[in-house]
């Protein structure tokens, strides 16, 4: 193998030599025949192949100058005649060609002259675009106004203020989008304009003070209270409530504010009122209006059940294969496969857990139900294993008095004596439901605030 890499790397040298003087004659051909551009190309792809073919050097040398002398010849045509756009576009055209032959190491002329009458044109042209992108900026037309300063800065970076220029033309309708949600009390719409105004620069204006005026009159408090508990299970109610805290805080949501038992007994202990376990709907409503809430949350555990079963075994009748050594007509040994009936233990257990609660959305502005629903999960387990106390490599099930040779149901075998045997614990199972119902009412209460915050 390690003979053959340098026999394969000649050939490859070899096959590209070959290609690199294929093209040369293409050109030299296409060269004679006064096609001068497809000659160039030519003599380009020979180089590509092979960079130091001295033929496809000299060709491309005369051949691409000619080529460029062309382009050049159009940019001054355009410099005199055309627009100044077109003018410098032209000559665009022509350097990028330069370049694209310097790649191969054949370097072309570009006179003195057509680059000092390039760098006038473009400084025409960049005056031009500046002069009607600040009167598209004046007329309101920003979209317009912005292209028009990209182009400068894609021409020339530093060319006035252009960049800050650019940047008006892109952040003022932004910032005009905010200031006219603001005035229509879509207070989330100016936040969320702002941030992209920010994005782009800061202290733009007055967007610092919308943006703070937004959040504060936007802001939407809600009052968690604490949760009844309709089930026989000892803080349940202290669990769902915990949870959902943690998963409404979670959301980072700039116009939710949470304000839950702890944050309620220090703010209704300067009121001398300090909240009991027992809520009615008549006391939640007062306590969240001291809180300063607009709506409060409340809800009840309805059920919360975990159980596991008793595990149960069966006796199952298998087969364990050996190997029988024989010896042919021949006298030549060989090896027969055979079975003894053998029997193993297959078990079964389950355990589950299930959970739903009931909560409410209650504005405490309209005196209205803004959401209200039950969240029911489930979970289960099983456990379905196989034990055998002899080879189990060599275990096949049986079928009837017969071995059971189906791949199908030997693998089902195979993986039941590796199958896992021991059970989720079913409390365990209940706690991943209360994370699961405290996401979703998060979830479903972060879709209520996008109607009440637009």
């Amino acid at each position: 193998m390690n003979r053959f890499i340098p026999l394969l790397l000649i050939a490859l040298v070899f096959g590209a030599c070959q290609n690199s003087k294929h093209f040369t004659k293409l050109g030299q051909k296409q060269e004679a025949a006064g096609l001068t551009r497809e000659a160039a190309e030519s003599f380009y792809t020979a180089l590509l192949k092979k960079r130091a073919n001295l033929d496809a050097q000299i060709g491309l040398k005369k051949n691409g100058q000619l080529v460029l002398n062309t382009k050049l010849n159009d940019f001054s045509q355009k410099n005199s005649f055309g627009s100044r756009k077109e003018a410098v576009y032209a000559f665009h055209e022509a350097r990028d060609y330069k370049n694209r032959i310097a790649g191969v190491g054949v370097e072309l002329m570009i006179p003195d002259y057509q680059n000092a009458d390039y760098e006038k044109a473009k400084r025409d042209y960049l005056t031009e675009l500046y002069e009607k992108g600040t009167k598209l900026l004046e007329e309101n037309k920003f979209a317009e106004a912005e292209g028009n300063f990209n182009e400068i800065s894609t021409l020339d970076p530093n060319f006035k203020d252009a960049g800050e220029l650019k940047d008006i033309a892109y952040i003022e309708p932004i910032y005009q989008k905010a200031q006219e949600a603001f005035e229509a009390k879509r207070y989330r719409a100016c936040y969320e304009n702002i941030l992209k105004v920010e994005e782009r620069k800061l202290n733009y204006k007055e967007a610092s003070t919308l943006k703070s005026q937004s959040l504060e009159k936007g802001m939407y408090t809600v009052a968690l209270l604490p949760f009844k508990n309709g089930t026989p299970i000892s803080g349940a109610d202290i669990k769902i409530a915990a949870y959902l805290l943690d998963e409404l805080t979670k959301l980072n949501d700039p116009f939710l504010k949470v304000v839950d038992r702890e944050n309620m007994n220090s703010i209704l202990a300067e009121q001398r009122f300090q909240m009991s376990g027992i809520f009615n709907e008549s006391m939640a409503v007062e306590v969240g209006k001291i809180a300063g809430a607009k709506a409060i949350i409340s809800g009840t555990v309805l059920n919360h059940t975990s159980s596991q079963g008793t595990i149960r075994k069966v006796t199952r009748s298998g087969f364990e294969s050996y190997q029988v050594k024989k010896v042919n007509a021949e006298g030549k040994a060989y090896y027969e496969t055979a079975y003894n009936p053998v029997s193993y233990d297959e078990y079964y257990n389950s355990a589950e857990a299930n959970v739903s609660i009931q909560y409410k959305l209650t504005s405490l502005e309209t005196a209205t139900m803004l959401k209200s629903s039950i969240v029911e999960k489930s979970n289960k387990d099983e456990i379905l294993y196989a034990t055998y106390g002899g080879n189990s490599n060599n275990l096949y099930p049986a079928n009837g008095n017969m071995v059971n040779t189906s791949n199908k149901d030997r693998n089902t075998l195979q993986n039941m004596l590796k199958a896992k045997r021991n059970l989720k614990d079913p409390n365990e199972m209940a706690n991943d439901l209360y994370i699961e119902i405290a996401k979703q009412i998060a979830s479903e209460i972060k879709a209520q605030l996008q109607t009440l915050v637009p």
